[in-house]
C-alpha cells in the first residue's frame, strides 16, 4: 500500500490563511464571538479555531472582550477585533472641499478634518491634499506607521480595479492611474471608490439596507448618482460606472451638462442646479427670503440656505425642492422597473431637506411606476447621512486589506 501523500504546506497555509482572514472580517461585520461559535460558522475543529485565535492574539489582531451568555456551565469567552492593531485614513473628496477622517478598526471616527480644497482636474488638487493630509497628521501626531491603508472616496467614473477616475484624468500625469500615484506618494496601500458606491456598501453594512439585497441608493449632491445593490452585492457594471443616473437625457434642449451632454438629469436636479434655479428666480422677481439670508449677494447662495428656507416655510424654496424631487422620481421610477428594489434611500445635500425632497421623489414614482412594482417598495431618508460614504469607504477598503494581509 503507497503511504498516503502529504499536503504541501503552501496550500496548508492558504487555508489557514482563508480561514484567518475569514475570521477577522466576520469580526469586523458582525462584532464579537466565541471560539465554539467561529468553529462552527467555518466548519473548524475547536482545537483548530483555538489555535487560529491564539495566534491572531499574539500578533495583535484580536483580544478577549468578556463573557456571553451561557445556557449552561461556564460562560463562553468572547474575542473581537483589537480596534487599536491599526488606523485607516479616509479621503472624501467632493466638487467643493475634501473631508479627511481617521477610523479605528471599529469604525469609530477618531478624529476629522474638513479642508477647503474644490475637486479641480488638475495636478494642483493633488498638491494640495498631499499637504493638507501631511499637516493634519502630523497636528494629531499620527504616523504613517500607523496607518493600515487609505480609503479615497469622490465622484467620477471609476475602475477600482484598474485604480483609475476617467473623469478627472488630469489629477496625475499622462498614464499614470490615480492609485498608483497615490500610493507612490503615501507608501501604503490605496483603494478608490466612487462616492455614490461608497454610500450604498454604507448603507447596507449599517443602515437602512441592512439584510437588504435589492437597494436603490440616490445620491443627490454637486451630482446625481445612483447606486444599485442588486443580491446583496454592489452592481458596478463592465468598467465599474454603472448608477450614473445624472447622466440620462430629460430634456433634449436643455441645458449644457459639465459631462458635455445636453438636457442631462443633472442639469436639473443636482446641488449645482438647484442653486443655478434659485438664483434665476429671484432675478425674475420672485419673493423668497434667501436674498436677505445672504444679504443680497447671490454669490454667497449656498444649498444650506435653501434648505433652512425650506424649513422656514418659504413658498419659493418649497417649490423648488418640489421640482427637483419631482424630476428625480421620474429618473428614479425608470430605475424601479429596471431593478425592481426593495428599498430606496435617499442621500446627499439634499437629503437634508427631509420630506420636502422625499415626498416628490415618492409621489413620483407612485405616478409613474407600474403599480406592483410599488407593493414592495419602501423610500427612507438616510439615517446615516453624509457618515453613511465614510463607513462605506472604510468597510470596503477594510474588506480588501485583510484579503491582502492574508493572501
Amino acid at each position: 500500500m503507497n503511504p498516503p501523500v502529504e499536503e504541501p504546506s503552501s496550500v496548508i497555509d492558504i487555508r489557514k490563511n482563508r480561514l484567518r482572514s475569514n475570521l477577522l472580517l466576520e469580526l469586523y461585520q458582525s462584532g464579537d464571538t466565541s471560539i465554539n461559535k467561529m468553529a462552527r460558522l467555518f466548519h473548524a475543529s475547536i482545537p483548530s479555531a483555538t489555535g487560529i485565535v491564539n495566534e491572531l492574539m499574539r500578533e495583535g489582531w484580536i483580544t478577549e472582550t468578556g463573557t456571553g451568555p451561557a445556557r449552561a456551565g461556564r460562560p463562553p469567552v468572547l474575542y473581537g477585533l483589537n480596534s487599536k492593531k491599526y488606523l485607516n485614513l479616509i479621503m472624501d473628496i467632493n466638487r467643493h472641499d475634501t473631508h479627511l477622517v481617521i477610523f479605528d478598526l471599529h469604525n469609530q471616527i477618531i478624529v476629522k478634518r474638513k479642508v477647503d480644497i474644490k475637486l479641480d482636474d488638475s495636478s494642483t488638487f493633488l498638491e494640495e491634499l498631499f499637504k493638507e493630509t501631511d499637516t493634519f497628521l502630523k497636528f494629531h501626531d499620527i504616523p504613517y506607521s500607523k496607518l493600515w491603508g487609505i480609503g479615497v472616496s469622490m465622484p467620477g467614473l471609476i475602475n477600482s480595479t484598474q485604480g483609475v477616475n476617467l473623469t478627472y484624468l488630469n489629477l496625475t500625469p499622462p498614464g499614470v492611474p490615480l492609485v498608483s500615484y497615490l500610493k507612490k506618494h503615501f507608501n501604503l496601500p490605496v483603494c478608490l471608490f466612487n462616492d455614490t458606491k461608497a454610500t450604498t456598501i454604507g448603507e447596507h453594512r449599517f443602515g437602512y439596507a441592512i439584510n437588504k439585497s435589492q437597494v436603490l441608493t440616490i445620491n443627490i449632491d454637486w451630482g446625481v448618482g445612483l447606486g444599485i445593490l442588486l443580491n446583496g452585492e454592489v452592481f458596478n457594471g463592465a468598467s465599474g460606472f454603472a448608477g450614473e443616473l445624472g447622466h440620462i437625457q430629460v430634456k433634449p434642449d436643455g441645458l449644457l451638462c459639465h459631462c458635455g451632454k445636453i438636457g442631462c438629469l443633472d442639469t436639473i436636479t443636482s446641488a449645482l442646479a438647484l442653486i443655478r434655479q434659485a438664483k434665476e428666480g429671484i432675478k425674475n422677481g420672485r419673493a423668497t427670503i434667501l436674498s436677505q439670508m445672504v444679504d443680497g449677494n447671490l454669490d454667497n447662495l449656498d444649498t444650506s440656505h435653501i434648505i433652512e428656507a425650506v424649513h422656514s416655510g418659504d413658498e419659493f424654496s418649497i417649490d423648488l425642492l418640489s421640482t427637483v424631487g419631482t424630476e428625480l422620481g421620474k429618473g428614479l421610477a425608470t430605475a424601479v422597473h429596471l431593478f425592481n428594489p426593495e428599498v430606496i434611500i435617499v442621500g446627499g445635500l439634499l437629503a437634508e431637506a427631509g420630506p420636502f425632497i422625499s415626498n416628490p421623489i415618492e409621489q413620483a414614482i407612485n405616478k409613474y411606476c407600474l403599480s406592483d412594482f410599488k407593493n414592495t417598495l419602501s423610500l427612507h431618508i438616510s439615517k446615516l447621512g453624509p457618515k453613511a460614504r465614510l463607513l462605506g469607504t472604510q468597510a470596503h477598503l477594510f474588506e480588501h486589506l485583510i484579503v491582502k494581509e492574508f493572501s
